[in-house]
């Protein structure tokens, strides 16, 4: 199995064995992006593996796992900021957090299948495998997108400085990251209302947010703050279960930005940026 990564400064994705726990190929994406690689998203279905990077023009990198080349690019307008596959419904979906909008791509014909205002700045998304619904991180609300007609069906008031977006499907519940703020803001997917929040300490933030629904968990990247947080998807609390030697909040690395679970292993992977390393968690 292979975990991607990207690196701003290099203006490459690596490509680590998770087996071996080496870096296996280093895809090079060009040099032409003010920002570099943004946001990774990779198909369970097809394995493919799509790619924004900042300020790109409207761009999105295909990346084949076979033979780990960009193979192709797919062109919109917009300004991408984050990426997010559906791969029951073969639909993409940027973020463009400048244009204030949200493109939503056919993966098969890799053609622009609708654009969506949304009422603010975009920077994160999250598909409800449930019901198949967008969930959209604005500066001050959350914005849930029909996927059969590509329209805002609801806007729900989410707080100050909201960022980032995960939803855990068992329990119908999403879990939105505030910049600055303390705390993880709880929404029922299915009523679509608040449902409460969790807080995460005076030291510490949320940015990054991935679920893992077999082992109950979601985790939390803590920006400069160096942390990784946990929260139980079943009681939603602030809870250390099953990670050795970890506390619920601990220095871990330098910067922790980025996370990804493995669904084989449970084992997490946190990119650290100051360092320039990945960081991988056994879930116990």
């Amino acid at each position: 199995m292979a975990h991607y990564a990207d690196s701003t400064d290099q203006q490459t994705v690596s490509v680590i064995d998770t087996r071996t726990r080496d870096v296996a190929a280093r895809i090079p994406v060009g040099k032409v992006y003010p920002h570099g690689p943004q946001s990774i998203a990779v198909d369970p279905v097809t394995h493919l593996v799509y790619l924004v990077c900042g300020n790109s023009a409207g761009q999105v990198m295909v990346i084949s796992p076979d033979t780990d080349t960009v193979t192709t690019t797919i062109d919109f307008e917009g300004d991408p900021f984050a990426v997010v596959v559906d791969p029951d419904r073969s639909t993409l979906y940027v973020a463009n957090r400048l244009s204030r909008t949200v493109t939503a791509i056919d993966a098969i014909t890799r053609t622009v299948r609708a654009t969506i205002v949304v009422d603010g700045y975009p920077t994160g998304l999250a598909v409800d495998p449930n019901t198949h619904h967008l969930w959209v991180v604005n500066e001050g609300n959350v914005s849930v997108i029909d996927p059969t007609t590509y329209t805002v069906s609801t806007n729900i008031a989410v707080g100050k400085d909201p960022v980032h977006i995960a939803i855990d499907h068992p329990t119908h519940t999403a879990y939105v990251t505030h910049f600055n703020g303390h705390s993880v803001s709880l929404f029922d997917t299915a009523s679509r209302t608040p449902a409460g929040s969790v807080s995460l300490g005076d030291r510490v933030t949320g940015y990054a947010a991935v679920i893992d629904p077999a082992e109950h968990t979601v985790y939390l990247t803590g920006m400069a703050h160096s942390t990784v947080s946990m929260i139980d998807t079943r009681n939603r609390t602030l809870t250390a279960a099953r990670l050795s030697g970890i506390t619920p909040s601990t220095e871990y690395g330098s910067s922790t930005w980025g996370a990804a679970v493995d669904p084989a292993t449970h084992h997490l992977y946190v990119t650290n940026e100051d360092i320039g390393r990945i960081e991988i968690i056994a879930h116990r």
